[in-house]
């Protein structure tokens, strides 16, 4: 039976964690603490498999289900939506932490622990605080 938001917010904490059912595997988990998360199960290469989609009231009833109707999709297309949401995380992550910048000041860093000359390690951060000023905006 579908939830509605009455009912959400009528929802009171037990002494464990419980489960409301709406429809099509997204369930709404209610923690000792009061917190409701919802989830959405579903199985991928015969195994059971469940994501979250976010913590309510901040993603109401509406949003969650679009939410489960996209990685529905997903499922449906054969991509597991857990496993795509960790690749996306770790690709952001990768692409953020590896810019000209930050390898720069990697190499810099290693050339003083291996004890090159003062004045080539000058040299370096010099030239990498000329560079800093420059955007692809303007390339």
């Amino acid at each position: 039976m579908a939830l509605a938001d009455v009912a959400i917010r009528a929802l009171q904490p037990r002494d464990r964690v419980y489960k409301c059912a709406d429809a099509r595997g997204l369930y709404l988990e209610v923690h000792p603490s009061g917190s409701k998360l919802w989830r959405y199960k579903y199985r991928h290469l015969g195994k059971e498999k469940r994501i979250a989609l976010g913590r309510y009231p901040d993603v109401g009833l509406g949003d969650a289900r679009r939410k489960c109707d996209e990685a529905r999709l997903m499922v449906a297309d054969g991509v597991d939506p857990g496993a795509e949401r960790r690749r996306s995380k770790l690709v952001a992550r990768y692409q953020a932490a590896n810019t000209f910048g930050d390898v720069a000041r990697e190499y810099i860093d290693k050339m003083v622990n291996e004890g090159r000359a003062t004045a080539i390690t000058r040299k370096a951060n010099w030239l990498l605080e000329q560079l800093e000023p420059i955007s692809l905006a303007d390339s």
